[in-house]
């Protein structure tokens, strides 16, 4: 076993869960951050700060992205880079898929889809997972963007 390797004592769920807990903290951190600058900005609300707004949390949600590689590193992901490049990509893929449904009525959901993300990042990287498994799985997401497209 390399160290890029996933440890075989670790279950997969395990490693679902480590990274979604990681989602969860980075993305915590990061918007806090991007919270404290609109604040600091001054901005009251109002189409003013739109674009302000959306600039930071972009820059925030980024940041989430670029740190979650040492997070998962940390709590023992294993390829840690993997699921920190496919964890993005799995949360546009959800955010297209269900952007209009869910997530555009409430906030919170953003967190959860990250969360969700990241662990299906986790579990789709993995190589004890079947190749059958992960190719229906990125199947349905793309299938979910483009039902979504088409409704």
């Amino acid at each position: 076993m390399t160290r890029f390797e996933p440890d075989p004592a670790v279950s997969i769920a395990s490693r679902a869960a480590r990274a979604a807990g990681c989602a969860f903290v980075s993305l915590a951190v990061w918007m806090g951050i991007a919270y404290a600058v609109i604040q600091l900005r001054g901005c009251e609300g109002g189409m003013e700060c739109l674009g302000d707004a959306l600039g930071i949390i972009f820059l925030g949600l980024i940041g989430a992205a670029v740190t979650m590689w040492p997070l998962l590193r940390l709590v023992r992901v294993r390829p840690a880079w993997v699921v920190a490049l496919a964890g993005p990509a799995v949360v546009v893929l959800l955010a297209l898929g269900l952007l209009r449904r869910l997530f555009l009525g409430a906030p919170q959901l953003w967190v959860v889809g990250m969360m969700v993300a990241y662990a299906l990042a986790a579990v789709l990287v993995d190589p004890r997972v079947p190749g059958r498994v992960r190719a229906l799985t990125a199947g349905a997401l793309v299938l979910l963007v483009g039902a979504e497209i088409v409704i």
